[in-house]
């Protein structure tokens, strides 16, 4: 069962058919009360105000996820507080659906935040200010958790029953399962993913990972840090986690999110194709390595046929694309 966690640090942690007209079904025990059918899957709720959201996130990430891979899976989108996964996931094929993504209805989000708050030693004042904006950042989280969800559906179907202890996300490298779900957030949510890996690339370069091994690093949350912080940190029934962590207990996890993002956007800028994750994924899921399909195709896609060349061009792509941008956007 993928283990879904959500970490204080504003970090969020998870864990094809065509929609059409399809209706929510009637059955005995729906995963929550509401029901909203949209053309990209079914959200549920306990209310019609969550229901909606859930519906708005599924159709958000959809829309952004066709841009990338021509086309995106239909699953369903549960905030539910005590929902097994398992069951969600049960249902979701019952009636069809690709995948089933369980979150945390917005009201339980922000209870769980305040207790590990508390259970922190965060004072009052510091809980306000980590609430304020809550409903903005769990829309993007939703949308997120759905992109996580349907590029695990569509090149990883039968993966369900992985877990972080096996992999953090899919079987992808998480450089790469984190851009796509990264991919399904809004421009102002990126803008600040890349704005953390520009302030640490300037301020501290040396935590900054060359190509060979970010292509090859694992999550900056799987480590024994997380363990001690999951140890202390309420859990919901649905395997909704909360635990609050300072940026010192999980380094490099500021930087790491836009490294994802901007070596995407990289590959797909350098190679003029919009949808080089598709080839990428493709090959990754059939069992080759990045650096493998770089060997074989990456000459095909207008890119080098190894790290090292490729680093060379990424090194003065960020330099040209990213960094003078950057000073010239303060001037």
């Amino acid at each position: 069962m993928l283990k879904q966690f959500a970490v204080m640090t504003l970090l969020a942690i998870p864990g094809v058919a065509t929609a059409g007209d399809r209706q929510c079904p009637e059955v005995e025990a729906p995963p929550a009360p509401v029901c909203v059918s949209t053309p990209h899957g079914l959200a549920y709720a306990d209310t019609g105000e969550e229901a909606h959201r859930a519906a708005d996130a599924l159709g958000d990430a959809a829309r952004h996820y066709m841009l990338h891979f021509g086309r995106a899976p239909v699953g369903t989108l549960i905030l539910s507080t005590d929902l097994d996964p398992l069951v969600a996931n049960d249902h979701a094929r019952a009636h069809g659906l690709d995948y089933a993504q369980v979150w945390l209805p917005a009201s339980a989000k922000r209870a769980m935040t305040e207790r590990a708050m508390r259970q922190a030693g965060v004072d009052r004042a510091g809980i306000t200010r980590a609430l304020a904006g809550a409903a903005e950042r769990e829309a993007v989280t939703l949308r997120h958790e759905v992109g996580h969800a349907m590029y695990a559906a569509m090149y990883w179907p039968h993966a369900a029953g992985a877990s972080l202890q096996v992999r953090y996300g899919t079987p992808a490298p998480d450089w790469l399962d984190e851009a796509v779900a990264i991919l399904m957030e809004p421009p102002e949510a990126q803008a600040r993913h890349l704005e953390s890996f520009i302030d640490a690339a300037k301020h501290r370069p040396q935590t900054i990972p060359g190509l060979t091994d970010f292509l090859q690093a694992e999550h900056p949350v799987r480590s024994a840090a997380l363990a001690r912080a999951l140890s202390r940190g309420p859990r919901s029934g649905s395997g909704v986690q909360m635990v609050v962590a300072d940026g010192g207990e999980f380094p490099g996890v500021d930087s790491f999110y836009g490294q994802s993002l901007l070596l995407a956007l990289f590959l797909a800028e350098t190679s003029g194709d919009p949808r080089i994750l598709v080839p990428i994924s493709a090959a990754v899921a059939g069992g080759a390595t990045f650096d493998q399909w770089l060997a074989s195709d990456g000459a095909a896609h207008g890119l080098p046929i190894d790290v090292p060349a490729l680093q060379a061009l990424w090194d003065g792509w960020l330099k040209s694309q990213v960094f003078q941008r950057g000073r010239g956007g303060k001037g």
